[in-house]
């Protein structure tokens, strides 16, 4: 019998950035996401996130919802398939 506590990986708090895929350039520029850092932190992404959907036509209310709600990107992600799915 094992009594080790067995719990999930904390969610990291840093992402490869998803505009320039965690290179921190974009063809030759610095990326004006990450700032050439090549990963942003969960604040960024949510936003970035956020603004994704945005541009893809997902409900501009539910979008200024999420914004106050400020959830996690995994939710974000969800809701974003959701939305597209939907369009």
């Amino acid at each position: 019998m094992n009594n080790i506590l067995t719990t999930p990986d904390p969610v990291s708090s840093h992402w490869d950035c998803p505009e320039c895929g965690g290179t921190g350039t974009l063809s030759p520029e610095i990326c004006p996401v990450c700032l050439g850092a090549k990963y942003i932190d969960l604040a960024t992404i949510t936003n970035w996130m956020l603004d994704f959907m945005e541009s893809r036509g997902c409900d501009r209310a539910e979008i200024d919802r999420l914004r106050t709600e400020s959830p996690d990107p995994l939710t974000l992600t969800f809701c974003l398939e959701v939305c597209i799915a939907l369009k």
